[in-house]
């Protein structure tokens, strides 16, 4: 009786077929780390932008307060509302005031602001200073933008303001200013007793940051604020 051969792999066959197989093993590897990585720089950025946008509406939402008075008449000029002030002492800081309480009246803790220290924006929580970021008196607090490895660190916060005046004389067109009332007064020097002027301002926000872990996640914001209180008085 003949006996079969059996035949098995040669070693190169062998080699051939381990090396096929790290080859796959490998592309299969590198797409899976590539879809963790993506996954987190999405998550990532989700969170900055989440984080980063919350931080803007709410700097819009309490500044568009800065001037309201719940003393206001229609008959009433401004001049004796102590809540109009809105100063931006530096680029990187803004003070403000509103009737928080709507007693008529104001007090330390309805004076506000928001500013950039370090790498995080602060709000002040009460105070009393209208040109001074750093006056001892006022109590600023750190705006934690998420917390951990999740922390969002802010690189960027400017205010810049823009103004109009608008007189009204009777008897005349009237005649709008880009500027603030008293500038216009000071510079143009057409501004007489008895005109009713009207100051409107608006502040853009500059805002930007990236993630704490990682800096090439980067997040930039501009957002507008038009103050809604305008200043109003007859020019005595």
């Amino acid at each position: 009786m003949m006996m079969k051969e059996k035949k098995g792999f040669t070693l190169i066959e062998l080699m051939v077929a381990l090396t096929l197989g790290l080859i796959i093993l490998s592309v299969i590897m590198t797409l899976y780390i590539n879809t963790i990585i993506t996954s987190s720089d999405l998550i990532k950025s989700a969170r900055i932008n989440y984080d980063l946008n919350s931080a803007l509406a709410l700097m819009v939402s309490d500044i568009k307060r800065s001037g309201y008075w719940a003393g206001a008449k229609s008959d009433l000029n401004s001049p004796n509302n102590s809540f109009t002030q809105l100063k931006v002492p530096s680029v990187s800081c803004i003070l403000y005031a509103y009737d928080a309480d709507a007693n008529g009246s104001v007090d330390a803790k309805e004076y506000y602001g928001f500013k950039l220290k370090g790498t995080n924006i602060q709000v002040r929580l009460s105070g009393g200073a209208m040109d001074d970021c750093n006056a001892s008196a006022d109590d600023w607090q750190t705006l934690n933008v998420s917390e951990g490895n999740e922390q969002v660190v802010v690189t960027l916060l400017t205010f810049t303001t823009s103004y109009k005046c608008l007189r009204q004389r009777v008897g005349f067109v009237d005649v709008s200013y880009e500027s603030s009332c008293a500038m216009a007064d000071a510079t143009f020097g057409n501004l007489i007793s008895g005109d009713n002027l009207i100051e409107s301002r608006a502040i853009v926000i500059a805002l930007e940051g990236h993630v704490k872990i990682d800096a090439v996640i980067i997040k930039k914001l501009v957002g507008q604020v038009k103050i809604r209180n305008n200043p109003f008085y007859t020019k005595p």
